[in-house]
């Protein structure tokens, strides 16, 4: 993603709007995985009335007013600011090491492919506060992979989603993409229908 130099929230819009823009302006269901939670308000404002739902997928919950280091554990925190140089983190899969990727992607190519598409983010990003917005009362949905998840899984049920539980990895949209898009699908046509 290019930050072009933009700062603090307006990340958020700027990402908001490419992602609206992505999908076109007929009414959509936004799917966000992982930290892309997050974005579910800023997605909410620049589609309006065009954004029918979000299936939110082992992701973070929206956290109006708090940063990302606000939310994630003091360990992790710490670990994510020490790895930034000149500014910008390393891609994602080095936050984690050659063994954890090795299981999460079991599939060397498929690793390498997801690899290649990751970008370096600003640390400044993950210490911007997110912005506030209305999307409690929108209807979404979760799916939670991992029990890294299973607290946010706890929260999206306290707003009345509903929420699904597949036994699997955070990326198991890349190592099990038949179930997981199909889960998906039945979770989309769920909230267009209901």
């Amino acid at each position: 993603m290019d930050y072009g130099g933009v700062a603090g929230p307006d990340w958020y819009a700027g990402a908001a709007a490419r992602i609206a823009a992505a999908l076109g302006p007929e009414p959509a269901i936004a799917v966000l995985h992982s930290g892309a939670g997050a974005l579910l308000p800023s997605i909410l404002e620049a589609m309006s009335e065009r954004l029918a739902g979000a299936v939110l997928v082992d992701a973070l919950m929206p956290h109006p007013g708090r940063s990302w280091v606000d939310t994630a554990p003091p360990a992790l925190a710490a670990r994510v600011r020490a790895m930034a140089q000149d500014g910008l983190l390393p891609p994602w899969d080095r936050w984690w090491g050659a063994e954890a990727m090795a299981r999460l992607l079991p599939d060397a190519g498929v690793r390498a492919a997801f690899a290649a598409e990751l970008p370096r983010v600003p640390l400044a990003f993950f210490e911007a506060q997110a912005p506030e917005g209305q999307w409690t009362r929108m209807r979404g949905a979760y799916l939670q992979l991992s029990e890294a998840y299973a607290e946010e899984a706890r929260q999206a049920a306290a707003l009345g989603w509903p929420v699904w539980r597949e036994a699997s990895t955070h990326l198991a949209m890349l190592t099990e993409p038949e179930r997981i898009g199909a889960g998906l699908i039945e979770m989309a046509q769920a909230l267009a229908g209901g």
